[in-house]
């Protein structure tokens, strides 16, 4: 195992408002040790996930990581290579208002709360597969799908953004797309664009309903560089080897499906040469949308289409 780049650095728990930890060259592959969103301290069912980890106190991030040659305005290509887990195990949890299903300060209900619970994951040997014990004895099991939750540069105008929060700048998307072999493009606002990363999911269902997916540490390997301009671009863009989407952030979720889709259609029109309106109709009949999440301060939307559906 390569040495992280990041070992004997603090984490932190805010994109903006930093000085570069580490600064490396355009397209030079580096890799980090990201820890899971409750620093490592949640290690059993017995553990207090609210104690371990207070609020703000959770998702801490490595960075941020300066691109040399990066300059404000710039669109930055940020490359996931690798993601290896650092750990045989991840950790989920229920916690008392939090989550899709649970009564929260900004959606309220007059139901009992839930009472806080912690599962254990354990990864298979293969890495296929995790398992973990029910409250009856019982197991269950998920399909391993790694891939990180936050992943984001410094934001505008001066601003600092807790972890936990989504934006044009990036960070807590929880879109399961961002795994290995994934390009995420975000417009710098700095020198050096300041790269935050962290977050790590060992698996996720669309939403992250409960709150929390199972959550792992990582050995992150990743590479940045400038890319092409754009006069198009706006929210964060996507791209896998076989698909390429935009992501919108906000609450209500239309909203940041609706901020999604509009972008997507734009970037089309762009690669393309289509004009607007028969971009709009491609991306109507070929798109998915997918939900990173619903239960952070602004809410997820993946919309893409597969790069077969797109004219050459």
């Amino acid at each position: 195992m390569v040495r992280p780049l990041n070992d004997g650095h603090d984490f932190v728990f805010q994109l903006g408002g930093h000085v570069p930890r580490l600064s490396v060259r355009p397209g030079e592959q580096f890799t980090l040790f990201t820890e899971d969103c409750f620093s490592g301290r949640l290690t059993s069912v017995d553990g207090k996930p609210r104690e371990v980890a207070p609020y703000p106190k959770v998702n801490p991030l490595v960075g941020p990581i300066a691109v040399e040659g990066i300059k404000p305005g710039d669109i930055m290509a940020i490359h996931l290579h690798r993601l290896e887990p650092a750990r045989d195990w991840g950790v989920a949890t229920i916690s008392p208002n939090f989550g899709f299903l649970s009564g929260t300060r900004a959606s309220p209900n007059l139901q009992a709360e839930q009472e806080e619970r912690v599962w254990i994951w354990r990864l298979s040997p293969d890495r296929t597969r995790l398992t973990t014990q029910t409250s009856s004895g019982g197991a269950l099991s998920a399909s391993y799908r790694p891939f990180h939750g936050t992943l984001g540069v410094a934001p505008a105008h001066g601003e600092v953004r807790l972890g936990v929060v989504p934006g044009d700048f990036g960070g807590n998307f929880d879109i399961p797309d961002l795994t290995e072999g994934a390009t995420l493009y975000l417009r710098a606002n700095v020198d050096g664009g300041h790269i935050y990363v962290g977050d790590g999911h060992y698996a996720q269902g669309d939403g992250e309903i409960a709150g929390t997916a199972v959550e792992g540490a990582f050995f992150t390997t990743l590479s940045a560089e400038k890319a092409a301009p754009d006069e198009s671009f706006d929210w964060p863009r996507l791209e896998t080897e076989g698909r390429i989407g935009v992501i919108g952030c906000a609450r209500p979720l239309d909203d940041a499906a609706r901020i999604a889709a509009a972008g997507l259609v734009r970037w089309v029109a762009h690669r393309t040469g289509l004009g607007i309106m028969d971009a709009h109709q491609l991306v109507s009949q070929t798109c998915s949308l997918r939900i990173g999440n619903v239960v952070n301060p602004a809410f997820t939307v993946l919309c893409s289409v597969p790069k077969v559906a797109l004219p050459q």
